[in-house]
Order: structure tokens, then C-alpha cells, then sequence
């Protein structure tokens, strides 16, 4: 690992620009709100939940999926109705064989109430709508859950996002810090005459770049809070990061629970392509239904009033018709068979999407296994380093108190020591990533247990 720095252009850019961005960097926090604080995985899903405008949107979709259902139900519900219709009627007798009536004219008016129910018996086409739309009712519930695991995966990149920002912060503070005292011993050194002035000078330009660095990384923490700030509000100026109490992913227990056959019975996508192949096949059903015949129970009652006629008084009659009405469709045009072979080719397109969300998942689920793998492997050897470089620091100290070594190698050892205690947080930090990644693929997001093992 390199923690020295020779570069005389940065050495010389340094320093003209320190203030500038230090000055940037203050004004950034102190506009923080005085009410900001730091937060875990788990208040930052739970400030998106409350807050979130896309979960409104997707729970308003979701209502308006179930009204669709509801709709499709009355289909087979029976149409009642009721008409009220007045009628001035003007009737003049052109011929009769009746000699009163030879001739005449008369203007009067009639009025009809009637109530009609109309029961299905049959019809393919109302009676198809329900599994239709409980199929369609499917399709959004999964697409909802696609949105909201979208969402969640967005707070994550945030929320890691700040957390890796944190880290390199504190690593680059420390690494300045480190620069800073052997600059210091340094400076010693040569006024105890053990050493050159060449080594100053080495030494405060890798000074100055670690300053450099470090405001760089306060920068990008900037940036990052300003993601999360998009979830979790504008208080935000950190999230909760414990090194200490950040879980170590278990591989195995990784590659046992989540296979790719689970995958494809749980993840989110595939649901989605499944339950719209299942809807482009109801369809089919509904289209072919059309050249069915229809049969329907109706009762019908009249009640009419007249009030005189040419023909004499007035009158008041009440007529009920019961009986079974059935229809047969012969030809539109051609536009039901022209909806089948539509029905038809949607299936097609339904089946290929399908067969590609799978392929897609399988092919990120592979990605982020082998991820996981390569993030697990680099925590494990940093670890191995931590072991040897606490002996290298025992080791410089006791050199050092025991007059062999100078201050210079004793600082340098423990710089390095405390560089990878924070990679190593790093590291595991990149493994919770991927881990919270592949939950979010299965569409298995436990909230809570994840905010713990990121140490939050």
C-alpha cells in the first residue's frame, strides 16, 4: 500500500487551492439544519416510507387495480334499470272501415314506466373479464413490487454510498494525520542532524497531498448526503456507521439459501413476466369468446297511461314479459378473428419477455455471486494483513523503545495499521452491499436485520 506521494505539480497546485475548498466544504455543513443527525439503514427506509411520493403512486395504482376486479365481478351481476318516457301523441285517421271514424283527429299523451332485469346466463365475454382482471391485478401487484424494490435499491446505493464516503473521509484523515506527525519527526530528525533536508521536503509534499485528498473526500461526502438527502430529508448530514458492529456476510449460507431456482420462484421481475404471459393468454380466452353466443334471462314489466285517444277514453295498462333471449354474433367485419390472432402474438411477445427476465436475473444473480465471492476474498486478506502488521507495529515499537529504530519507521508502521482497520470496514461495508443487492433481487427485504449487520 502506498501512503507516500511524490509529485511536484500537486505539490504546487496544493496549497493554492487548500483554503478554497476548505472554505466550500464549511459552508456545506454549516447550512445543515440544526435539527441534523446521523441515521441507520432502517430510519432512513422508514423516512422514505412516510415522506415517499412513488409509494403513494404505487399503493393508488394498487387501489385502482382492486376497483378493476370489483368492476369485472359485476359482470356476472344481473342489469337492473328503470325508463320513464312521455309521449304527446298526434293521430289522425287516414282510412277505416269503421263510419264513426271515418275521419278525425286527436292529440293526447301517453306515459310509460318500465322495469327491466336482465340476468346472464351465459357470455363468454362478460363472464372472461374476471379472470382477466384478476390476472391484470397480478401483473400490477408484481410491477409494484418491482417499483418499490427499485426504489429500495436506490436508497441502498445512496445509503452505502455515504457510508463509503464516511470511510474515506476517515481514512484520508487518517493518512493526513499520519503525514502530519512524520513530517514532524522529520523535522526532528534533521535538526538532531540524523537526517537531510531532502526528507523534509519529501515529506511535506506528501503532507500537503494527503490534505489535498482529504478534502477531496469531504467533497464527496457532499455529494453523496445530497442523494440521500432525496430519501431520507435535507437533516441528513450522516448515517450511523459502527466498524466494529458490521456483520461479516457468510458466503456459504449466501450460495445455500439463494439459489437460482428460489430466484426464479421469488424475484420481483420473473413474477412480473410470468403474470403478464398469464394475462396475454386471458385475453386470448376473452377474444375468442366474442363468436360465442350469449344468453341472457329477462324480465320486463310496462306500466302505461293514456289519456284520451281518437278512439275513445283514456287508459291504464300494466304488461310483465318473462323469457330467455339468446344471441348469436355472424359477422363484424372481421374484427373478432383479427383480435385473436392479436391475442395471439401478444402471448408470443409475453413468452419472450418472460424467458429474458429470467435470463437477466440469472445473469446479475451470477454477477453479484461472484462479487460477493471477490469482496469476501479481499475482507479475508485484509485481515490476514491487519494480523501481520499489528506484529510489524509490536515489532517497530520495541525496536524503537530499545534505541535500533527511528520514530519515523514506528509511525509509518502504525499509519499502515490504521489505514487497514478502515479498509477492512471498507471491505466488509462492499460485502453488505452486494448482500442487500441480491436480497433486493430475490424481492426478500428484511429491513431490519440489514440496517443491523451495516452496523447501523
Amino acid at each position: 500500500m502506498r501512503l507516500f506521494r511524490k509529485s511536484a505539480v500537486q505539490t504546487a497546485m496544493v496549497p493554492s487551492w487548500s483554503a478554497l475548498l476548505a472554505l466550500v466544504v464549511a459552508q456545506v455543513f454549516a447550512g445543515q439544519s440544526a435539527q441534523a443527525e446521523t441515521i441507520t439503514l432502517l430510519q432512513a427506509y422508514d423516512r422514505m416510507i412516510s415522506g415517499g411520493i412513488e409509494f403513494g403512486m404505487i399503493d393508488a395504482d394498487l387501489e385502482a387495480s382492486a376497483e378493476t376486479v370489483k368492476q369485472a365481478k359485476g359482470q356476472r351481476l344481473p342489469r337492473v334499470e328503470i325508463s320513464l318516457q312521455y309521449d304527446q301523441i298526434s293521430q289522425s285517421v287516414i282510412s277505416s272501415d269503421n263510419t264513426a271514424y271515418a275521419t278525425g283527429t286527436s292529440v293526447y299523451p301517453k306515459t310509460s314506466m318500465n322495469f327491466t332485469v336482465r340476468q346472464p346466463i351465459y357470455d363468454a365475454v362478460r363472464f372472461r373479464q374476471l379472470p382477466l382482471a384478476k390476472a391484470q391485478d397480478a401483473v400490477r401487484q408484481a410491477d409494484a413490487e418491482v417499483a418499490r424494490n427499485r426504489v429500495v435499491r436506490e436508497l441502498f446505493a445512496a445509503y452505502f454510498g455515504v457510508a463509503q464516503a464516511q470511510l474515506r473521509v476517515s481514512r484520508t484523515k487518517a493518512i493526513s494525520k499520519g503525514r502530519a506527525e512524520y513530517e514532524r519527526s522529520v523535522s526532528e530528525d534533521i535538526d538532531a542532524g540524523r537526517r537531510e533536508v531532502d526528507a523534509l521536503i519529501r515529506a511535506e509534499s506528501d503532507s500537503l497531498a494527503a490534505q489535498g485528498d482529504e478534502l477531496d473526500a469531504e467533497i464527496s461526502l457532499v455529494e453523496a448526503l445530497a442523494e440521500l438527502q432525496r430519501y431520507a430529508g435535507p437533516d441528513v448530514t450522516g448515517v450511523v456507521l459502527n466498524g466494529s458492529k458490521i456483520g461479516v456476510v457468510d458466503l456459504s449460507s449466501l450460495s445455500r439459501e439463494m439459489t437460482e431456482a428460489s430466484l426464479l420462484s421469488m424475484s420481483p421481475d420473473v413474477q412480473t413476466a410470468r403474470a403478464s404471459l398469464e394475462v396475454a393468454k386471458r385475453q386470448r380466452l376473452a377474444a375468442k369468446g366474442a363468436s360465442q353466443p350469449s344468453v341472457d334471462l329477462v324480465l320486463d314489466l310496462e306500466h302505461q297511461m293514456t289519456e284520451g285517444s281518437l278512439f275513445g277514453g283514456g287508459s291504464e295498462t300494466q304488461t310483465m314479459t318473462a323469457g330467455v333471449m339468446m344471441t348469436v354474433p355472424l359477422y363484424e367485419g372481421g374484427i373478432k378473428k383479427s383480435r385473436v390472432r392479436e391475442s395471439e402474438a401478444g402471448i408470443k411477445a409475453a413468452e419472450l419477455r418472460s424467458r429474458q427476465a429470467e435470463k437477466s436475473v440469472l445473469a446479475r444473480y451470477a454477477a453479484l455471486m461472484k462479487a460477493a465471492k471477490v469482496t469476501a476474498e479481499r475482507s479475508g486478506k485484509l485481515s490476514r494483513q491487519m494480523r501481520l502488521t499489528q506484529d510489524s507495529v509490536s515489532a517497530a515499537r520495541e525496536q524503537f523503545d530499545a534505541g535500533r529504530a527511528s520514530e519515523a519507521v514506528l509511525l509509518e508502521q502504525g499509519l499502515l495499521r490504521d489505514v487497514l482497520a478502515l479498509d477492512i470496514q471498507g471491505a466488509r461495508l462492499q460485502q453488505m452491499r452486494v448482500q442487500a443487492a441480491l436480497y433486493a433481487l430475490f424481492g426478500a427485504l428484511d429491513m431490519k436485520t440489514i440496517s443491523t449487520q451495516a452496523g447501523g
